[in-house]
């Protein structure tokens, strides 16, 4: 019988030998249980991965529980073999939970949480539950590790489980309701009752022909929407009635999307110039609706003004560190030290951007959707924990500035700066459903895990495809609406060169008169069917569960219930009827 106050640890060595080691578990006042390694012992270990099984972390085929990621990714003990483990930007919080005829449980990270992994494995239907260091963990933990597990009665449901995360972060004063924020800042309360809609300007080809570029050679900037483009998108949306909006400009900057950054000033004179901007500013402004930027302060390209190999993030050889698979429309991207990107941009362009009128959520790309990172050079040196604080002041910059901070994922390393995010998941449930190699073979569904712990506290889009909602099939709306979202409409998404993409499909145009008003259209439908849900961003999310195949409950702290039916057959909900493809709100 398993010892239930030790957990398992099995360390692995550079030469291919493993150790195993039983190590005694803290019980805490309130139940929980906890495992605490030094800084040292990690460092003095000599091993590059470490892998920690509770003893209550253990379940087999066949019998009645589940698992989740923080991403949302959910599986039951279902399958004979398969391995779990979190690939991409690996875990967005340090958290996970699972639940077994013996309990449920949500372990947390509370030290060392960036960035850990979580693993799931089945073998022959035996299956664990695991915490995983890696090398750079292991070998430069930047402080002591600690782990939590925290108790809960068989039976009980991932939302339950999300919750105490939720709670968790608010009592520690990591973040703060969304409700208390709008009340004393305009700008944020206007965009929690607006969609958001985001309008791609100008941009050069995406792969980049010229990775390393200098004004002589710089790829031509194809243009989509001038500035005067973006007064007549702002017309057709007051024309059509659509009451609050809040407009991002995409590739406003000079060299469009990705052009020259961390150089974002002047405005692309091809789209109207400085004083072009203004006036769409004004414009749009005049029409009540909220305009913000879109900038950058994580990459940066050799093409810059400003370019200066100084200010890079550097690797353990003291080279600039850059990405290697991407030639976005700068050329190749080199990541900017989060330090410098506060000191030498975040304090000087983004109130250059107020100064021309932006007001709102201004979005800054990319920062909550990747691991913060480490920084060897001696000038700047940054562990991931300093990174993340540095991009927090860059955030807190835009939201004095703006009036609000919106980033691309939904990593909480700085999730007291965020107010909203454009992608809160970049898988989608139906990949999950089809096997993506993401899930390892024991993910079986994607549930709304990001929604539980922040729903009430950001503004949020679900998925990559939740965007132009209404432009899609109806899978997408429903989706947006189950998981609380905040619409997001993207003019001119599509820009990469191939189809292979997030944006080949459901796409917004104003080439043509007849175009905008199409677009707008769709817009308008979306608005219309999301306003009596505009209220919800207020509220946290409070539960969420499977009511039949297809057919799904999530409620809300103020009592409202929604229940959306994917199915082909209709559904009774307390003997009231929610037809296929159709949602019910109550």
């Amino acid at each position: 019988m398993k010892n239930l106050e030790s957990a398992g640890l099995l360390w692995s060595f550079p030469d291919g030998s493993q150790a195993h080691e039983s190590m005694p578990l803290s019980r805490g006042v309130d139940g929980t249980l906890s495992l605490r390694l030094p800084a040292a012992r990690l460092r003095e270990s000599g091993a590059i991965a470490l892998l920690i099984t509770p003893p209550f972390g253990h379940a087999e085929k066949g019998e009645a529980g589940w698992w989740f990621s923080p991403y949302g990714y959910y599986g039951e003990w279902d399958r004979d073999d398969g391995r779990f483990r979190p690939g991409r930007d690996r875990m967005n919080m340090p958290m996970f939970g699972w639940a077994t005829p013996r309990g449920a449980w949500l372990a947390v990270i509370e030290s060392l949480r960036l960035y850990p992994r979580m693993v799931v494995e089945a073998r022959g239907g035996d299956y664990s539950v695991s915490c995983e260091l890696g090398e750079e963990l292991c070998r430069n933990p930047y402080e002591d590790f600690e782990i939590v597990f925290h108790p809960f009665p068989a039976g009980t449901g991932y939302a339950t489980l999300a919750r105490r995360y939720r709670e968790l972060q608010l009592a520690r004063g990591a973040v703060r309701p969304l409700h208390e924020r709008a009340a004393v800042n305009p700008a944020l309360a206007y965009a929690t009752a607006a969609p958001e809609i985001r309008i791609r300007q100008a941009w050069k080809p995406v792969p980049s022909p010229v990775p390393h570029q200098q004004p002589e050679n710089e790829p031509p900037i194809h243009v989509a929407v001038t500035f005067d483009r973006v007064r007549d998108i702002s017309r057709a949306l007051r024309a059509a009635g659509v009451e609050k909006a809040e407009l991002c400009l995409v590739g406003w900057n000079v060299g469009g999307h990705d052009g020259r950054w961390p150089q974002a000033f002047p405005a692309e004179s091809l789209l109207g110039g400085d004083e072009g901007l203004r006036e769409a500013i004004r414009a749009v402004q005049d029409d009540g609706y909220q305009i913000v930027p879109h900038g950058n302060f994580r990459d940066g390209y050799e093409i810059a003004d400003s370019w200066d190999a100084e200010w890079t993030v550097k690797t353990p050889d003291g080279l600039p560190d850059f990405d290697p698979g991407h030639g976005w429309g700068g050329g190749v991207p080199y990541y900017v030290c989060p330090q410098r990107a506060y000191e030498r941009f975040a304090t000087k362009d983004i109130p250059r951007m107020a100064a021309f009128g932006f007001r709102g959520v201004g979005y800054f790309d990319c920062v909550s959707i990747v691991e913060a990172p480490r920084c060897h050079d001696s000038r700047h040196p940054c562990s991931r924990a300093d990174s993340a604080r540095w991009w927090g002041h860059c955030a807190d910059v835009a939201r004095r500035e703006l009036g609000g901070f919106a980033s691309e994922g939904a990593m909480d390393h700085f999730a007291g700066s965020l107010d909203s995010v454009l992608y809160a998941s970049w898988d989608t449930p139906p990949q999950i459903e089809g096997g993506n190699p993401g899930g390892g073979g024991l993910a079986s569904r994607h549930v709304p895990i990001v929604q539980l712990v922040y729903g009430g506290i950001w503004l949020q889009n679900p998925f990559t495809l939740t965007v132009n909602a209404t432009v899609r099939d109806r899978y997408w709306l429903l989706k947006l609406l189950e998981y609380g979202g905040r619409p997001t409409f993207y003019f001119h998404s599509k820009f990469l060169i191939g189809t292979n993409n997030w944006t080949a499909q459901g796409d917004l145009s104003c080439a043509t008169d007849a175009d905008l008003a199409a677009s707008v259209a769709k817009i308008r439908e979306c608005c219309d069917i999301w306003r009596p849900f505009a209220r919800l961003q207020f509220e946290f999310m409070d539960g969420h569960e499977r009511l039949a195949p297809g057919v799904f409950l999530t409620t809300w702290g103020d009592g409202t219930r929604l229940v959306t039916n994917y199915g082909q057959e209709p559904f009774s909900f307390e003997g009231r009827p929610v037809a296929p493809m159709d949602f019910l709100l109550s």
